[in-house]
């Protein structure tokens, strides 16, 4: 046992993992929840620490696990947030507290909460972080023990989508997992609560249908959910907030009592539209404010994407200032150019001697998840909670002794309805604060402007109590979505993953209401997609070429679907909307002026593994689909989505995957001239390729090839540019381009030829001859040097899993049931329910001693099957080797559709019903559904597929029993609906899903080591 940890000991975690001393809140909450609070909702304004939850969870779990007792804090937490970010400082926050715990001394506190949480988990992790994004996929696996603590940073799609048992871009056998992870035994902390309504009630719902679960164990381990955010709501919940302490702190009082003064700028008379008005105020309140503030660093934020910009247009036309734009719609590549570059002063602090000020130009994006502070503000004027969230990036620290803001409105009075993202709610705080301080209106009245900045209205966490006295909020922010209902049926529906019932529920309108708008599609751009002479593309080809590289969550983009459609059809519209997760952004009803246009872009959709189609008419793109758009085509620029076809190439991110450790690289010259910015390269590069590849198709010697590609590299990396990249251009790509063809010229001793694009010793990848100018190299391993110039790759080698060896089926069964009944021991379950799980484990394969299976096994061989000296449970095929697999499948007769795992659930069945010992007080249920779903079927019917030529099958048991069943008996099990319905009586939707998943998990972990 891990040595004991105080709860007084808390101060001194928090300053030895980030060298402060937490806000007086922070030690209330803690013992609160310590003290048997159920979690209360947070109502603390921004700058005060909100992220700290974080700590404050991991302390206590490690706290509880150290005492030995029955353990109460939920082993996941869930940090989401309804923005669209540039930088995830949650995330960041959990990975370097990871970091400090992974380094941390024996001994220490944080050594001590190190200790008690690997000891927790059962491995050497003690704090895992995962970060859910919108994309094609993130890592399927996200989690290998369903005992892991973990921090997850998320977004409402993303979390919720996975919560209701339809996880995006996640397969349906996944789903389970996904859905147990999320909803069993997890803390949900919903940031700025009041912009989630609907995934609020949604979890919340969830979580009370968990709590009916018969068995009172897995009804505790329900959901616990937390709502972050300084607007209350009316839930009744116990809520707890900032007090006097808090208020007397030095650090916490100094953030309480800020100095934001905020002055109203009418401008809706000053231009046509209100674009163009927002442009012209933001550059009058720039120069008013510069004159006035402390620091030179001044943010500008708009409602829509479309005011950002034109701000952005306005203020970078002067030689006087140096301006950044963030909108959260951009890339993953995007995020880190601005995050290692110009952003980086911003998050460390704008220096008072800056020769030039700094202008950030931004959208919601600033509003959560930035902790930046900056000495003056102009905002457009939006709903009162948006208002609030924009200046408390404002003076963050209360150190300046003048923050002015300029507070602009756009939209004329009797405009109010047209009013993008906020609508009337914006227009009605307005008027309330216009009845609080002066309103100036005049055009170009600078000298009016700089004197009203220091009397404004002071705005600040102490003098809104009183402010908002007898006030009714609710007028001032945006109507709460219609919420659906969670309605049993509906749940019952959602959990039935394999078959999923027809029509099924989506769940968009429980993450966001009804009234919003349905999800995006991610959109990624390729810079190797031919297409015939007469531009018809090669959608073969297209589809070949992405799946040698897939698509991956660095290189997409969210976008509104119907957005999307318009710019396929090269219908130009302005951009008025934000940046908001699911905001009301409705197509448009045509009009004259808007009549759909016929698509005239070429766009593939992707809706899976595998599935790949062209999406030649607006109704072909789908909400939730991934679209891959040729680079030449534009809509997406330094930063982020704009919406405009252009001349200008989008660089093609393909090969700069986040999470793949084997990294292709594809040697394309269009994909380099896109990173490059220098398409006068092209006929050179291509000369250059075109030349190698007639070199490698002529020479068979290994130590010859190796010496044609260093040669390619070598001409290729003359090209590249070498000069310092601007951070916000495509020169970075660039770069990074460089530094992985440099080391791969010097870190890879051999090449060697290949038609596919499997991973071997070191491969050249050389396509048909239809395609034959593409060049793709596959390393052997990422050498340590280039891990360090592709962005997002971590340390991690080759996935053991590519490794496959023979595998018994009784060690492998014995294998499973060891590590599920481990799994399920750390996770704390009863004791008759960890000897279910065991059971299952290994009992699982059992159908595996088929005949044919076994020739199947065997690669077809039915004399080597019929010689093994005992059943085969892994047959070292490469998993990824489809071409083979079938082979073998039809080699040994084996139909399709057949599934290994009906087979085992009827032998299991048949045993149990002879009521054997080891079987005694346990449920024979679990155990029979346990088998039937541990590949991710069978939630509630395994496949109709009955064996065509039934054979007497004998089944070795985990008590040694050898049962005899016939095959003819696989197909469908007609009591498995029932069956499962009565398991989600007793332990639960996401109970159930989570006992599936600590057998699933415990087969794949033992899988990929090769038991």
């Amino acid at each position: 046992m891990s040595d004991l940890i105080g709860l007084d000991e808390f101060p001194a975690f928090v300053r030895e993992a980030f060298g402060y001393l937490p806000f007086p809140w922070q030690e209330a909450y803690l013992r609160a929840v310590a003290a048997g609070a159920d979690w209360p909702d947070l109502d603390v304004p921004t700058a005060l620490g909100k992220t700290s939850l974080i700590d404050l969870w991991v302390f206590l779990l490690a706290w509880q696990a150290a005492q030995g007792s029955n353990r109460t804090i939920p082993l996941r937490l869930f940090f989401a947030v309804d923005r669209r970010l540039v930088v995830d400082q949650a995330h960041e926050h959990a990975e370097r507290l990871a970091d400090v715990l992974r380094q941390a001394e024996a001994g220490s506190i944080c050594g001590r909460v190190a200790a008690a949480l690997s000891q927790l988990g059962g491995g050497d992790e003690p704090l895992s972080v995962v970060r859910m994004r919108g994309g094609v996929d993130w890592a399927s696996r996200w989690l290998r023990s369903p005992a892991q603590p973990a921090v997850v940073v998320s977004t409402v799609d993303q979390y919720g989508s996975r919560l209701l048992f339809r996880g995006y871009h996640t397969t349906p056998r996944m789903r389970p997992i996904d859905a147990a992870l999320t909803g069993f035994d997890a803390l949900l902390a919903l940031d700025e609560a009041h912009l989630s309504q609907a995934l609020l009630t949604t979890a919340r719902d969830c979580a009370a249908y968990q709590a009916t679960a018969v068995d009172p164990y897995f009804a505790v381990r329900a959901l616990k959910v937390v709502s972050l955010s300084a607007t209350a709501d009316d839930s009744g919940r116990p809520r707890l907030g900032v007090g006097p302490a808090d208020r007397a702190h030095p650090v916490a009082g100094r953030r309480l009592h800020a100095n934001r003064r905020v002055t109203l700028l009418d401008v809706s008379a000053w231009a046509k539209s209100p674009t163009e008005a927002f442009a012209h105020a933001a550059t009058t309140a720039v120069d008013a404010l510069l004159p006035r503030i402390e620091r030179p660093v001044v943010a500008v934020v708009a409602n829509t994407i479309a005011g950002a910009r034109a701000a952005f247009q306005a203020l970078s036309a002067r030689d006087d200032l140096d301006v950044l734009l963030l909108t959260g719609r951009c890339r993953d590549g995007e995020r880190t150019n601005l995050v290692e570059g110009p952003l980086a002063e911003l998050l460390k602090g704008v220096a008072p001697d800056r020769p030039r000020p700094l202008i950030v130009v931004a959208t919601q994006t600033i509003e959560v998840g930035l902790d930046v502070s900056v000495a003056g503000m102009c905002s457009e004027a939006a709903a009162w909670d948006a208002v609030l969230q924009r200046l408390g990036r404002l003076d963050r620290t209360g150190d300046l002794a003048l923050a002015p803001a300029v507070l602009v409105r756009t939209h004329a009075p009797d405009d109010v309805r047209t009013i993008p993202v906020y609508g009337k709610a914006a227009a009605r705080t307005w008027d309330w604060l216009a009845s609080h301080t002066l309103v100036l209106d005049q055009f170009g009245a600078m000298e009016e402007l700089q004197q009203a900045l220091a009397s404004g209205l002071l705005l600040n966490p102490s003098t809104l109590p009183e402010l908002r006295t007898g006030i009714d909020l609710s007028a001032l922010t945006a109507p709460s979505p219609r919420i659906p209902v969670v309605h049993r049926t509906v749940l019952d529906s959602w959990a039935r993953t394999d078959p999923a019932p027809v029509p099924d529920q989506a769940p968009a309108p429980f993450l966001h209401g009804l009234d919003t708008s349905p999800p995006d599609v991610q959109v990624l751009w390729r810079a190797d997609l031919p297409c015939e002479d007469d531009m018809t593309p090669l959608w073969e080809v297209w589809a070949a070429r992405l799946t040698q590289t897939p698509p991956h969550p660095g290189e997409t983009v969210a976008v509104p679907v119907h957005r999307l459609r318009r710019f396929l059809a090269r219908q130009v519209e302005a951009d008025a909307f934000g940046d908001l997760e699911g905001a009301p952004d409705r197509e448009q009803a045509p009009t004259k002026r808007n009549r759909p246009r016929p698509q005239q872009l070429p766009a593939l959709r992707w809706d899976g593994p595998g599935d790949w189609a062209p999406a030649s008419t607006p109704r072909d793109i789908r909400p939730g689909s991934t679209v891959v758009l040729p680079a030449a085509v534009g809509g997406h620029d330094a930063f982020g989505w704009t919406g405009a076809v252009s001349t200008a190439v989008v660089p093609d991110l393909g090969d700069f995957s986040p999470d793949q450790a084997l990294a292709p690289t594809r040697l394309d010259p269009d994909v380099i001239t896109s990173l490059t910015d220098r398409a006068d390269q092209i006929t050179t590069l291509r000369a250059l390729l075109g030349e190698a590849i007639e070199r490698l198709q002529s020479e068979d010697d290994q130590e010859s090839a190796t010496e044609i590609v260093r040669d390619l590299l070598t001409a290729f990396i003359d090209l590249l540019p070498t000069d310092v990249p601007d951070p916000t251009g495509a020169d970075r790509f660039a770069v990074s381009m460089l530094g992985r063809l440099v080391l791969l010229r010097g870190a890879v001793a051999h090449w060697g030829l290949s038609a596919s694009t499997r991973p071997g010793v070191g491969h050249v990848v050389i396509n048909a001859a239809s395609d034959d100018l593409r060049l793709m190299l596959i390393p052997p391993r990422v050498p340590n040097g280039l891990r360090e110039c592709i962005p997002g790759v971590g340390d991690e080698g080759p996935d053991s899993s590519s490794l496959t060896r023979l595998v018994g089926l009784a060690q492998h069964g014995k294998a499973v049931g060891a590590r599920a009944a481990d799994f399920a021991q750390r996770v704390a379950l009863p004791p008759p329910v960890i000897a279910a799980t065991e059971i299952a484990g290994q009992a699982h394969d059992c159908g595996k001693q088929h005949p044919r299976f076994q020739t199947m096994l065997c690669g077809g061989d039915a004399l080597l099957a019929e010689a093994l000296p005992e059943p085969l449970a892994k047959s070292g095929m490469d998993p990824a080797d489809l071409a083979a697999r079938r082979t073998a499948a039809r080699l040994a007769s084996w139909s399709p559709g057949l599934r290994h795992e009906a087979l085992s659930a009827v032998a299991v069945q048949h045993w149990l019903s002879c009521e054997p010992q080891i079987s005694t007080g346990l449920d024979t249920n679990l155990i029979t559904h346990l088998v039937a779903a541990h590949h991710g079927r069978g939630r509630p019917l395994l496949p109709p597929v009955t064996d065509p030529d039934p054979v007497e099958v004998e089944c070795t048991m985990p008590d040694g029993q050898q049962v005899t069943v016939t095959s003819a008996a696989m197909g469908v099990d007609w009591n498995g609906p029932d069956r499962f319905a009565a398991l989600m009586d007793r332990y639960g939707p996401w109970g159930t899903a989570m006992l599936e998943s600590i057998v699933r998990l415990a087969d794949m972990s033992v899988s990929e080591e090769g038991s």
